[in-house]
């Protein structure tokens, strides 16, 4: 049961959009490249339609532009994190120089 009368934390909505965002695009990415992946190579292969009758051409665009797109999301994504990474890779820092330390 959702409950109307909660405020809406923005930070948080908004790291939920661009975590779903990248999560789709980076799908869509590793769908459209085993698509071109599994495309037939040699002269005219470029012609010959492909799933949703799209060529190989038209497949390589839509990678470019899904690709951008991820890759501006995941820039995004950390700058918008960029505390919480900076905290996990100084734990991550941490723990590994103290197991070091203590296994010698």
């Amino acid at each position: 049961m959702i409950n109307s009368n909660r405020k809406i934390n923005f930070k948080i909505y908004i790291r939920a959009i661009i975590a779903i965002v990248m999560l789709l695009a980076w799908v869509l990415v590793g769908f459209s490249g085993l698509i071109l992946w599994l495309a037939p190579e040699g002269p005219r292969s470029g012609r010959i339609p492909l799933l949703f009758d799209m060529t190989k051409g038209d497949w390589r665009e839509v990678h470019l532009w899904i690709a951008a797109i991820t890759f501006v999301m995941t820039i995004i994504h950390i700058v918008i994190d960029r505390k919480t990474l900076r905290a996990v890779i100084k734990y991550m820092v941490s723990v590994h120089r103290d197991a070091t330390i203590t296994s010698k």
